[in-house]
């Protein structure tokens, strides 16, 4: 009997085969049921849907369960069924608190090793959300998970959201003292976040699906254009960019300059700069220096992260940041001469607060192309050479590099 009226989601968990009925009508169905193809983690999907009730009416409800084969142990030992329901009404007396905060996203129900999650938040919680923000406007949403979610349809609706990840046993300490002040906030997002699900990149690539469970075949098309590169490749502006991220201070950036390092060995290109803090409390900034090709001869990304570095500033105050590149970071494989070469060119560097904020230019001009020795295109720190035997072939032309500053 519910003790207010609107619509509630009903979930059920199974190893097998359900259905479940409210008052006779059929809202959950799955069939025969769906274990997940091999050893999947957790092998046990819940099914959920919503319904219209009224407050103070008695409703039947039947479950029907018939365990299948093909399911495995979850984590926990999930064997049987498990039902469970809920209001997606926000309750009126919220709008007497000062705040509400809304904790939804992902679980290991619904995320795991060896299949994929839907991108929409489960369990309708995306309504929830809309509905506890029309009765208390200071909502602030904690998202959970292992990866980006949809926020489109209700993000203009609250005034702030916090993507948590998985943050571990004492998360909820952590997050605390984020929401109340105690830690300034410093995490970039290491994804982008898209509005909809077919503004990824990879959407037209990805296996259409007739149940979350279907085996599939698929081909790896965005190659190099993975995750922000192909974003920009498309011109497809995310919800949020890779690299972003709030702080309850703001940063400013001024006054770049290159120091050209030699294109081959082992002086690094420095690229400097003052950063700022032009807000009222302290906290650090994680800035990002992006590199692209202006003229590549073959497909290279419009820019890469090739640097970043955190740095803590007190209410005001400056301080000169550098951070150095080198030839790797201007590199491409060529599969014709199996090295890996930096051409002859100009390339763009990119400074900011994430991949789409770009606060400060400059460009670097190599004279000569470069063909890199193993030793210096290994990705490994040069502390850590000397112990991976590798072959070092002589480079076979070498240049300086040219700057100049935007």
């Amino acid at each position: 009997t519910p003790t207010e009226s609107g619509e509630q989601v009903f979930k059920v968990r199974a190893d097998g085969a359900v259905r479940l009925w409210v008052n006779g009508k059929l809202i959950i169905d799955n069939g025969d049921g769906k274990p997940l193809p091999g050893n999947s983690i957790p092998p046990t999907i819940p099914e959920f849907a919503k319904i219209s009730l009224q407050a103070g009416q008695s409703y039947d409800v039947k479950l029907e369960y018939s365990r299948r084969a093909g399911y495995l142990s979850t984590m926990g030992g999930l064997v049987g069924v498990q039902m469970s329901w809920a209001s997606l009404n926000a309750p009126q007396d919220l709008s007497a608190y000062d705040a509400v905060v809304v904790a939804v996203g992902n679980s290991s129900e619904y995320e795991g090793e060896g299949f994929d999650h839907s991108f929409d938040l489960p369990e309708y919680q995306s309504q929830l959300i809309q509905s506890i923000a029309k009765v208390n406007p200071n909502t602030v949403v904690t998202m959970f998970g292992g990866t980006g979610l949809k926020m489109s349809d209700w993000i203009e609706q609250v005034p702030v959201a916090l993507h948590a990840f998985y943050p571990g046993q004492n998360g909820g300490q952590a997050l605390a003292e984020i929401l109340f002040g105690k830690v300034n906030p410093s995490g970039k997002l290491p994804i982008s976040i898209e509005r909809n699900i077919e503004d990824n990149p990879i959407f037209e690539t990805f296996p259409k699906f007739d149940n979350q469970n279907s085996l599939a075949e698929m081909s790896y098309k965005d190659d190099l254009m993975l995750g922000y590169r192909g974003y920009e490749k498309k011109g497809i502006k995310p919800l949020y960019p890779f690299g972003y991220g709030l702080s309850y201070t703001t940063f400013g950036y001024s006054n770049i300059s290159v120091t050209p390092g030699v294109a081959v060995g082992n002086t690094p290109i420095k690229v400097s700069f003052d950063l700022t803090n032009t807000g009222k409390v302290g906290g650090s900034e994680v800035a990002q220096l992006y590199v692209g090709q202006q003229n590549p001869k073959v497909e290279r990304p419009i820019k890469e992260l090739k640097g970043y570095k955190k740095v803590f500033l007190k209410p005001g105050e400056s301080k000169r940041v550098t951070i150095e590149l080198n030839d790797r970071s201007l590199a491409y494989f060529d599969t014709k001469t199996n090295q890996w070469v930096v051409d002859a060119d100009t390339f763009n560097l990119s400074l900011g607060a994430s991949s789409q904020d770009i606060r400060l230019n400059a460009k670097l001009t190599n004279s000569f192309r470069q063909e890199l020795s193993t030793t210096t295109s290994n990705p490994l720190p040069r502390s850590a050479l000397n112990s991976v035997n590798v072959e070092k072939p002589p480079v076979k032309t070498g240049g300086v590099f040219d700057q100049t500053v935007e």
